[in-house]
């Protein structure tokens, strides 16, 4: 008992510092992205884009060509390996923007939006399918103490996101 009140109070203290240090600077974008383009880290000073249709069908870490294969959607670009995967994304887009391979909390560190923390930022290396949503974390660490309790940090997360959202600490891309 003792142990799960000292948790919840832990967990209220550090939503409420991260809620302070985001009002504090720039609102961050509900969609992670890099100068525009989504599932994409600078690695090492450079700017590298991935293939999030690989990452979700194949279970596969793919560099993305942006050059000759990109496609918008949630006001962020997505690029892409192949024409086909560009198509496979596009033909999945509805009219409102929405797309079942946009990763899981915007891109968002899954374990850390579960604990509220609206500046991290997952890494797709670390993308691992979950039922129908493709879920990034910050490091391989992270992801394995997500993996730990995922129903938990996944619903956390979810309601994070969302709440995140509807209060303007993040910012929804146009």
């Amino acid at each position: 008992m003792k142990k799960s009140l000292l948790l919840s109070f832990t967990l209220m203290l550090a939503s409420s510092l991260v809620c302070v240090n985001a009002a504090a600077q720039d609102v961050p974008d509900a969609i992670i992205n890099v100068d525009g383009v989504g599932f994409a880290r600078m690695i090492e000073g450079e700017f590298v884009a991935f293939d999030l249709v690989a990452a979700y069908d194949e279970h596969s870490i793919v560099e993305a060509n942006c050059s000759q294969f990109k496609a918008r959607a949630k006001g962020v670009d997505w690029c892409f390996s192949s024409a086909q995967n560009q198509a496979t994304f596009e033909s999945a887009t509805q009219d409102n923007g929405s797309n079942p391979y946009i990763p899981f909390v915007g891109g968002h560190c899954a374990l850390g939006m579960s604990f509220g923390n609206l500046a991290a930022r997952g890494d797709p290396r670390t993308a691992v399918r979950i039922g129908n949503q493709l879920v990034l974390n910050g490091r391989l660490e992270v992801r394995t103490t997500f993996l730990e309790d995922t129903e938990r940090h996944m619903d956390n997360g979810r309601l994070r996101y969302e709440m995140a959202i509807a209060n303007g600490s993040l910012k929804v891309n146009d």
